[in-house]
């Protein structure tokens, strides 16, 4: 499978955002863009609509599917970060961001989500997480036993956390059997002044990790299904995983 990741830089609106896709869009099978990549302030249904809209276009010139990023979307009376994905039909299905951050804040203004997004693209099966919920290890075995072979990792990292990123998504991938692959925001800054510079990466399900740098633009890797079927073989993590017994633990002075 062809995979692009869109290392891009933070847009003022999603008009202008998805003026520069169309411009970078490249042959693809599976396209993903980073969180908050039209900015942060939260699109209402009508601009929901533009915004996935203009993805589907930028689907059918590429013959990609797109995860769209992650994006603020008012959602009733709340608002909730959707990972839209997207074909050239328009909206295939989303998934939203469990857990907001509690770091920066976010969950002050996000609502946090209760369904992860698991699709198709050629003959793999792939899963959403959104920047932050890659740190939890539950949603990415969630979606591995759910049979992903791929996690998508749309994400808005600072550039001290790149490193602490990437070994998060090397044991994400190892431990599941899985390919995980980050797109991150590049040249903008935190509200707290920390910068954004790049860092996407491919982690494969054997311990490879292939690097983007910090320059924004769609970087290329093509996914071997090899790849899963040999580690899934070799150490049978999830098979481990679905049979687990009862487990207890033998408590002493506490």
């Amino acid at each position: 499978m062809r995979l692009a990741l869109i290392q891009s830089p933070r847009f003022s609106s999603p008009a202008n955002g998805l003026r520069w896709l169309m411009d970078n869009m490249p042959r693809a099978d599976l396209a993903v863009l980073p969180e908050y990549w039209v900015g942060t302030a939260p699109l209402d249904g009508e601009g929901f609509r533009r915004y996935i809209s203009g993805i589907a276009e930028a689907a059918a010139a590429s013959g990609a599917t797109i995860v769209a990023g992650a994006v603020a979307v008012v959602a009733g009376d709340v608002v909730r970060n959707i990972c839209p994905v997207v074909g050239r039909e328009g909206l295939l299905t989303w998934g939203e961001k469990i857990f907001p951050s509690a770091a920066t804040e976010e969950r002050a203004r996000v609502a946090g989500g209760s369904n992860l997004a698991l699709f198709k693209v050629l003959d793999w099966a792939v899963g959403c997480l959104a920047c932050v919920d890659l740190v939890y290890p539950e949603l990415a075995r969630r979606l591995a036993l759910a049979g992903a072979d791929v996690v998508v990792n749309p994400a808005s990292i600072s550039a001290d956390r790149r490193g602490l990123w990437a070994a998060l998504g090397l044991a994400r991938a190892f431990e599941n059997s899985i390919f995980v692959a980050a797109a991150l925001g590049t040249g903008y800054s935190y509200p707290d002044g920390r910068p954004a510079r790049g860092g996407s990466f491919v982690a494969s399900p054997n311990g490879a990790l292939l690097e983007f740098g910090e320059e924004p633009g769609v970087y290329l890797a093509e996914l071997d299904r090899g790849e899963v079927e040999r580690a899934r073989r070799r150490r049978r993590y999830l098979d481990d995983a679905r049979s687990m017994p009862p487990i207890g633990i033998n408590r002493h002075g506490l």
